[in-house]
């Protein structure tokens, strides 16, 4: 009987994708928004993820309910729960602002900035940019309002989405995604890094702006850094770090929030030399600040267990 819930749920899984988020997209947006918080919400109540859906178990609720559990053991068990559900909300609404984009509609979304002169910061420079954010709200979207400072803004993503056991759907989503905003980043491309970092390098040369996410988990052979994040001294992945650094480039940060329907709010941290040992502590404190204030926002919270925590107090300056 459970294989074939599984099937059956699957099937569904499928449909979303491939026809319902789709269809959703092409209603007017005070309509579409509903429709995707009400995705949210079915999704926020039976804990589905995409990655969840590949693997046939709950893996992601229950690590994102640890996660809560280590990051406010003050809090109760129905406040956490209450996070866990709107770590899925928001997921899912990542997903249907992805179609969005895809679909042409950016320009029909709007953004506040704090500071009001943030944009200046993508402007006014002579080097490089790295703007880290985390996969907290709407983030994916924050990378379209930074372009229109006019700047040419790039992504590092990851190929993690293709693997065979995801379904197809899914896949050819997230391809979407990617191809949907780059038709907002002033030329800009969304790059998976398993290519290779050498065009990264190459943007960063030319001056150009690179969105990279800040808490990713260190890979086999990869840079790490250790940095104060979210209550302890923790190993995370350093390439981006590296790359700011290797290149003389700023690095700053951002965040995304949804305010109302089609209405978002990009909060800003001007950027600052990569090769200040202090910058990037100053990033993380940042996250840690917004995360704990809001902690069912971070998408990322299932990954807690993989940010190993570290004996080491202090940031460090440079990559291992």
């Amino acid at each position: 009987m459970k294989k074939y819930l599984w099937k059956v749920a699957r099937w569904l899984h499928h449909l979303d994708f491939a026809y319902a988020l789709p269809l959703m997209v092409r209603l007017p947006l005070k309509t579409a928004y509903t429709l995707g918080r009400w995705r949210g919400l079915l999704n926020g109540a039976t804990g589905r993820d995409w990655r969840t859906m590949a693997l046939g178990f709950r893996h992601i609720q229950k690590q994102t309910r640890i996660a809560y559990a280590e990051l406010a053991p003050e809090a109760t068990e129905a406040q956490r729960e209450t996070w866990c559900r709107q770590r899925f909300m928001a997921e899912a609404m990542d997903e249907f602002e992805a179609r969005w984009m895809s679909a042409g509609r950016g320009a029909e979304l709007t953004c506040e900035f704090d500071p009001p002169n943030a944009l200046d910061y993508c402007r006014d420079r002579s080097r490089g940019l790295v703007m880290l954010t985390p996969h907290f709200e709407s983030f994916f979207l924050g990378a379209s309002f930074l372009a229109r400072s006019g700047e040419t803004v790039n992504a590092m993503s990851s190929a993690v989405t293709q693997d065979p056991r995801v379904d197809e759907a899914v896949q050819r989503h997230f391809h979407a995604k990617y191809r949907g905003l780059e038709q907002y980043l002033n030329g800009g491309k969304v790059i998976n890094m398993e290519e290779g970092l050498r065009p990264f390098y190459e943007m960063l040369k030319r001056q150009e702006m690179l969105v990279v996410l800040a808490d990713a988990p260190v890979l086999p052979n990869g840079a790490s850094m250790t940095v104060r994040f979210l209550g302890a001294a923790r190993k995370i992945a350093g390439g981006a770090l590296r790359i700011a650094q290797r290149t003389d480039s700023d690095i700053g940060a951002y965040l995304c929030i949804p305010v109302r329907k089609g209405h978002y709010k990009i909060v800003f941290l001007p950027p600052a030399p990569a090769q200040d040992p202090d910058t990037i502590q100053r990033i993380y404190d940042f996250f840690t600040e917004n995360i704990m204030s809001h902690p069912g926002g971070w998408l990322a919270s299932d990954l807690l267990h993989a940010l190993p925590k570290d004996t080491e107090e202090k940031p460090t300056s440079s990559p291992d």
